[in-house]
């Protein structure tokens, strides 16, 4: 062993230790290598503890050789030192004694982790609390001199002093980072982010500022909530599942799979639940989670457990426990109060920013449920204003179709009767001529026709929509019928407008087996209509031929006129019942809008078609080529 230096010297060395370093761990680490200088030690422990000297604040050493012993068994030295009642060694006599109960318990330690032959172990004081613990490790066999127990003894005091200093330097350090910690998490909360973002960044500054080395957020799900405010049961039943995960490794769950557990393979979960709202903390000999699977094994040896809690709904009902922030720490570690009071202030605002976000998930879905149903009220008020406005416009069609019927009517009945008038007071002339006597008698005749066919066409399309009217199928002569036609309009158009009628059959004797008053109708009416707006001097061609099928034979019948056409808007409209050309009244063109609509009723009677096209002659032209095509199948006769 070097020469002893004074007790001045040794105190001057410490002093300047304390002088040259502002950190609390440097402070420690070079007062232990200053003091194993002077003893010659092989290994110096320095332990520093807080006012209640139960719990250490501080552990730093010094070796020789790096290898001689571990950072972690020191830890687990120093923790087992403060298990006992070190306290008991009094202010004139610090020394440990190796028949004291902390040597027995240290002993088979130090013989695992260090070959020790000789140690020596005091305790130092300040205001008459111990404050820290020295512990001097040498393998020889030689035991400390009473001169080595004295000096050591004497410089207590100025080791106290160092290590009351490394202890404000530390607590300074840590105040400066928790008040760091403290603030960067206020703006991480004030931002408003998503709760999984808001875990993240919680648990990486507590996890660096308490220099842990993992912490997770457990979110609890219940299979009964309303229960599970009540705490007094010994068991709370539902699953667990890790929010987010943070390491001092830079790992996270992020960017892993989601997992959980249930909440009855977890004993430490039952037991945190049941202590809620207060933190279940241990120091050391705490592995969580507390089951192993596949993905998540436990890990970890200090463990804190702080509840997440959620609003209390009334002065009586308990808040329930929303989840755990959980911090680990892979040795042995003390969990000071400040510390405490600083992680059960970040969980109350992890939860008021969990509450806050449930809540405004809680007011979107309202929202959302009432503008869907909003939209879905003015959906159907579209729907009602769009059905609405068909309606008016078909009571505006209907209006103008009883417009157009009223008129139509009005001239087809007040013109005949005002002939048949006038026809009837000629008459009654006494110097009346026999010629003109005939004459008036042929127009009495004729409007009366005029009069018994217009109601006979009511009638008929009355028939025909009841499904009175029946069929009188019988083979027919088309050439025959065609002639027939062809004699009465030929004379009435020449007369009339100069027009004329010509036909083409396709075959000479060409038979059809229909409904023979259906087809006379049919065809006197296309021929009426023809003649009604054909231009004058022109010719109305009648078609007809025979074409196969492969169903069925079938006979076509085309009517084309040169005149006035028919509008792309009214074509589609041309079979309505009481619709008419626009104009054609103005025009004094006799009709009452059911021709075509009882030729498209009879056609489909006889399970016919009718098409109509009408084009112009060339480009820009009033003139109109209007064709009506007839496609009548020969009506089989019945087998009786």
């Amino acid at each position: 062993m070097q020469q002893l230096s004074g007790i001045d010297q040794i105190e001057r060395a410490i002093l300047q230790v304390v002088r040259e370093n502002s950190h609390s761990a440097k402070i420690l680490s070079d007062l232990a290598s200053k003091i194993a200088s002077v003893f010659a030690a092989e290994i110096c422990i320095i332990v520093s503890f807080k006012a209640d000297i139960s719990k250490i604040n501080q552990v730093d050493y010094w070796q020789r050789k790096t290898d001689l012993i571990s950072a972690q068994a020191v830890k687990e030295l120093a923790h087992l030192t403060v298990n006992h009642d070190v306290s008991s060694t009094s202010s004139t006599s610090p020394l440990i004694e190796q028949s004291s109960p902390l040597f027995e318990t240290i002993a088979p330690l130090l013989q695992d982790i260090f070959p020790t032959k000789a140690w020596l172990g005091m305790t130092t004081q300040l205001q008459h609390q111990a404050n820290g613990l020295v512990l001097l490790l040498k393998s020889q066999s030689s035991p400390w001199s009473q001169g080595e127990q004295e000096l050591l003894s004497q410089t207590l005091d100025i080791i106290a002093i160092a290590i009351s200093q490394a202890q404000l330097q530390q607590e300074a350090l840590t105040k400066s980072r928790y008040q760091t910690l403290l603030k960067n998490l206020s703006r991480e909360i004030s931002q408003g982010y998503q709760p999984q973002l808001l875990f993240q960044n919680c648990l990486t500054e507590v996890g660096k500022a308490l220099e842990v080395d993992q912490g997770l957020i457990l979110m609890l799900k219940y299979q009964n909530p309303l229960r599970a405010k009540g705490r007094s049961k010994h068991v709370v039943k539902g699953t667990a599942k890790i929010a987010c995960q943070w390491s001092s490794q830079g790992k996270n769950s992020l960017s892993q799979p989601e997992l959980s557990f249930s909440l009855n393979n977890s004993d430490l979960c039952q037991e945190a639940w049941r202590n809620a709202p207060n933190c279940l903390n241990f120091d050391t000999d705490a592995s969580f989670p507390d089951l192993t699977t596949d993905l998540l094994r436990p890990w970890g040896t200090a463990l804190l457990m702080m509840p997440l809690m959620g609003k209390k709904t009334s002065e009586t009902d308990s808040a329930m426990v929303l989840g755990f922030f959980v911090l680990q720490h892979d040795s042995p570690r003390y969990w000071s109060q400040d510390e405490l009071d600083l992680i059960d202030w970040v969980a109350v605002q992890i939860s008021t920013a969990i509450i806050h976000h449930q809540t405004l998930n809680q007011v979107q879905l309202i929202v959302d449920d009432r503008t869907a149903q909003l939209k879905s009220s003015l959906d159907v008020q579209a729907k009602l204003s769009a059905k609405m406005r068909q309606h008016i416009k078909q009571l505006q069609k209907v209006n103008q179709l009883k417009d157009d019927f009223m008129n139509s009517m009005s001239h087809e009945l007040k013109t005949p009767l005002t002939s048949m008038k006038i026809a009837i007071k000629m008459l009654r002339q006494p110097q009346i001529s026999p010629q003109m006597r005939e004459k008036y008698l042929d127009i009495l005749e004729q409007e009366w026709n005029r009069e018994y066919n217009l109601i006979k066409d009511l009638l008929t399309l009355q028939q025909v929509e009841s499904g009175e009217l029946d069929l009188k199928p019988q083979e027919l002569s088309i050439n025959q019928a065609i002639d027939n036609l062809k004699r009465f309009f030929t004379a009435k158009l020449q007369e009339e407008r100069e027009i004329s009628l010509v036909s083409k059959i396709s075959e000479p004797d060409l038979k059809i087996h229909t409904d023979a008053e259906s087809l006379e109708h049919i065809l006197n009416e296309l021929l009426s209509n023809a003649g009604k707006y054909s231009d004058p001097q022109t010719t109305i061609e009648l078609s007809v031929s025979s074409q196969g099928t492969p169903k069925q034979e079938e006979i076509v019948i085309s009517v084309a006129n040169i005149g006035a056409g028919i509008t792309p808007e009214e074509l589609p409209h041309i079979f309505d019942k009481f619709r008419r050309g626009t104009g054609v009244t103005d025009r004094a063109v006799p009709g009452t809008g059911l021709g075509l609509t009882l030729v498209q009723y009879l056609v489909e009677h006889l399970n016919g078609t009718i098409e109509v096209t009408s084009e112009p002659l060339h480009d820009q032209s009033p003139t109109f080529l209007t064709t009506f095509v007839l496609r009548l199948p020969q009506i089989q006769p019945s087998i009786s």
